[in-house]
């Protein structure tokens, strides 16, 4: 069965997507989790200290690194990004490749989706069976992250850092129009859910074999 990677940019309501098709029956990972867990590895630590500067790290009873500040750098940024998305990226395929060969060994007949930020960014849709984008307009964006407690300038900056969604758009295979309620979006999702279903001639296999 299919491996999907699911996207969209800042604040367009990936997470609550990657939600529903939990709830329709598939197997979902959110990567940022996972980048979390690598950021606390005490090599990734000081590959990233290396990149961007020991003023990065916190120094205790346990080396880590202040999140916040390695944020604004790369935001700020875009050879410090791509620097450190060249040591976090990596890992995050070995993440993908090791989850969905683990699953199928369990269920052959699971549908699996990996909801990752940086899909087309990173290169990483040839990974993957088909990609899924949901987008919303960017005023939408910006208020529902303005009431999560996100500044203006700092939604602006991290969207600037992320393709335009109208390319995404066209890159993806399916797309989901979160700009109305969740019973629209939801409706939205159980649409592509059965057309994920439909059958191994449907999909390519590419790279993550």
């Amino acid at each position: 069965m299919p491996t999907i990677g699911l996207t969209g940019n800042f604040g367009m309501g990936k997470t609550s997507v990657l939600s529903l098709f939990k709830k329709s029956g598939a197997y979902t990972f959110n990567i940022d989790e996972f980048v979390h867990q690598i950021l606390n590895r005490p090599e990734t630590i000081r590959k990233i200290a290396r990149a961007l500067g020991d003023n990065i790290l916190i120094r205790g009873p346990k080396l880590s690194i202040n999140k916040t500040r390695v944020a604004k750098l790369i935001f700020n940024d875009s050879e410090k990004r791509k620097a450190v998305e060249k040591i976090i990226h990596p890992q995050v395929l070995k993440f993908v490749k090791s989850t969905r060969s683990r699953i199928l060994k369990i269920d052959p007949s699971a549908l699996i989706i990996f909801e990752i930020p940086l899909l087309f960014e990173a290169g990483y849709e040839n990974f993957f069976d088909k990609t899924v984008v949901v987008y919303c307009n960017k005023k939408t964006a910006i208020d529902r992250l303005i009431a999560k407690g996100f500044s203006r300038d700092e939604i602006l900056k991290r969207m600037r850092a992320q393709m335009p969604i109208t390319k995404k758009k066209k890159l993806a295979d399916f797309v989901i129009n979160n700009n109305g309620d969740i019973s629209n979006t939801e409706r939205q999702v159980r649409n592509v859910f059965k057309k994920l279903q439909g059958g191994k001639k449907y999909f390519r296999r590419k790279e993550i074999d």
